[in-house]
């Protein structure tokens, strides 16, 4: 009986430590359909992969789908169902506590056609972002210079400035002092010794108009989601099948 106690008591407590080390999680949405009817398709196998690991679903009648928990990064949305030609939708952002819709996927009746592949579209919802201007890292990777986060928020808006040794940034004419950053859920002063431009996944610039869950702040928010090691995976991916799948 004490064996089983501590046992329990040992995958709860390994449970909840491995919980915290879990990256933030988003979900995706979406419905599939045929391409020629129009029709949802029911059943369709739906799904995307982080590591090794495949985190799907199957659509329902009405052709809809979602899959959560998805950690922070960008995709690809693999598709497929028996009878048509499968479909995967390239570099799709999922943000932390936000969903992102891919609508309307048109599946070709067809099993000899080859895989088609297509970009994604990134389309959020999230009712607080009244003023929030997100770059992910298809953007930050055609920066020329993106070693340095506030240069990057700068591009962000026309009333975002910043110091000339680039060490201080201003929100419409705000103090020096007045931005907060968080990265990864974490909130710091010095955001530079944490987060080269280069590991950032995406960003999202508040000017104003902040969510009540950052505070009250006279300057503007700097949200950073690093990028993680299956962040590059997928990115090579989708670079390898945009160029043929070589």
């Amino acid at each position: 009986m004490k064996t089983t106690i501590l046992s329990f008591a040992l995958m709860l407590i390994l449970s909840i430590f491995v919980s915290t080390l879990l990256p933030a999680q988003g979900t995706l949405k979406g419905t599939v359909i045929d391409s020629l009817t129009e029709e949802p398709v029911p059943f369709a196998n739906v799904y995307v992969k982080y590591g090794d690991n495949l985190i799907g679903a199957q659509t329902a009648l009405d052709g809809s789908f979602t899959i959560k928990p998805i950690p922070s990064g960008t995709y690809n949305l693999y598709v497929s169902f028996v009878g048509y030609g499968d479909k995967i939708i390239t570099d799709i952002a999922i943000k932390n506590d936000k969903i992102t819709f891919q609508n309307n996927i048109a599946l070709t009746y067809g099993t000899d056609l080859p895989p088609v592949v297509i970009a994604g579209e990134k389309a959020l919802v999230d009712p607080e972002e009244v003023s929030g201007q997100t770059l992910d890292n298809l953007v930050l990777r055609s920066i020329p210079d993106n070693s340095n986060i506030n240069k990057i928020a700068a591009i962000s808006g026309s009333d975002i400035q910043v110091s000339d040794d680039d060490s201080e940034i201003y929100f419409r004419g705000s103090r020096s002092g007045d931005a907060l950053y968080i990265i990864d859920g974490m909130r710091m002063i010095n955001p530079q010794a944490f987060c080269p431009g280069l590991a950032i996944g995406n960003m999202t610039v508040y000017t104003g108009g902040v969510p009540a869950k950052y505070g009250d702040f006279t300057g503007g928010v700097i949200v950073i989601e690093t990028q993680s090691y299956f962040d590059w995976l997928a990115q090579q991916e989708s670079e390898r099948l945009r160029n043929g799948g070589n």
